[in-house]
């Protein structure tokens, strides 16, 4: 493996791993709440101009999020169209029949390193996708995806914004319990612990004192980091109880199915934390927003007005948009 396959192979991990899991993206499109009606408001008023077009490139598509989020707001992409979802991690294969027609999907695929199977299309949509690629790479991919008059229609992570706020709250978290408190090995040693503690009480009292020390004191720093904030984190309650299950029913799983689960668990919010911190990255302020747009423009001659907007809700920013005019 080559070493820029090796890199996008370890950049899109995280993002396969959080599909595994679901079909929603960090932000449920679906959910009715401030941020999740603001992203959809947007999108409702980009139908119109994307009905016309006879191919559109998704990228950063997760499975499917913007097609399924376009048959709620009233329009069902068919066939002949085509609506090609671009993204680098792998998606599965076990939830794609139920998409429209004219939906294909274009997982373990690089956008800035690969071609449109048909040709350039009509238009280039991303829901928080598009600032994941650097914008060298983007522009210099662009000819091979996108007609040059075609749409641009793109949210993008702000720097600052609600989203922004809370991926840095839950990074803390995690933070908190993988690194600082290794809870999750404190967990792992106690489940070691208790398989082989002696029938004798007297001796089962004092069998691994220490290592229970240790797994009280990672759930009392998970605890305190809370306190300190003021408030509980759903996160870390996740944590807690999922561990505090494992640890409960080892006596009917066994040392061996209970220690998986821990590190399955641990994994997966390790691959979390890693999802998390590339959102962050990929946040632009106002400036790195236009420097964005500045260079769309630069590499479409022709390609008509695109507009920078800001997207708010009652909460504050939700992010940035990418749009051209109708």
């Amino acid at each position: 493996m080559n070493s820029n396959i090796a890199t996008a192979a370890a950049s899109a991990h995280p993002w396969t791993e959080h599909w595994t899991r679901t079909l929603n993206g960090s932000i449920d499109l679906q959910a009715e709440e401030p941020v999740a009606q603001a992203l959809r408001g947007w999108w409702q008023t980009r139908v119109a101009q994307l009905r016309r077009c006879g191919q559109i490139i998704d990228v950063g598509s997760g499975p499917a999020i913007l097609p399924r989020l376009m048959v709620r707001l009233g329009w069902t992409p068919e066939s002949p169209k085509r609506w090609w979802c671009v993204d680098q991690a792998d998606l599965g294969t076990g939830w794609q029949q139920a998409l429209p027609s004219a939906v294909r999907m274009l997982d373990n695929t690089s956008f800035e390193s690969s071609q449109a199977p048909e040709g350039p299309a009509d238009a280039v949509v991303s829901n928080f996708g598009l600032e994941y690629v650097p914008i060298e790479a983007l522009v210099q991919a662009l000819p091979a995806w996108l007609i040059d008059r075609g749409q641009v229609h793109a949210v993008l992570h702000a720097r600052g914004s609600v989203i922004d706020q809370v991926s840095q709250l839950h990074a803390q978290d995690l933070h908190v319990a993988l690194i600082e408190a290794q809870f999750h090995q404190r967990a792992h040693d106690l489940a070691q612990a208790m398989a082989t503690a002696p029938s004798d009480p007297v001796q089962r009292m004092m069998h691994g004192v220490g290592v229970r020390d240790a797994y009280n004191q990672a759930v009392d720093t998970l605890k305190q980091h809370m306190d300190a904030r003021g408030q509980a984190s759903a996160v870390l309650m996740d944590m807690l109880h999922g561990v505090t299950a494992v640890l409960r029913q080892l006596p009917q799983t066994g040392v061996e199915l209970a220690c998986m689960r821990i590190t399955e668990q641990a994994q997966a919010y390790a691959a979390e934390a890693a999802r998390l911190q590339q959102m962050r990255d990929s946040a632009l302020d106002e400036t790195q927003a236009r420097a964005l747009r500045d260079a769309f423009l630069a590499s479409r001659p022709g390609g008509g007005t695109l507009l920078v907007g800001r997207l708010d809700c009652s909460r504050g920013q939700v992010a940035w948009t990418l749009s051209t005019t109708a």
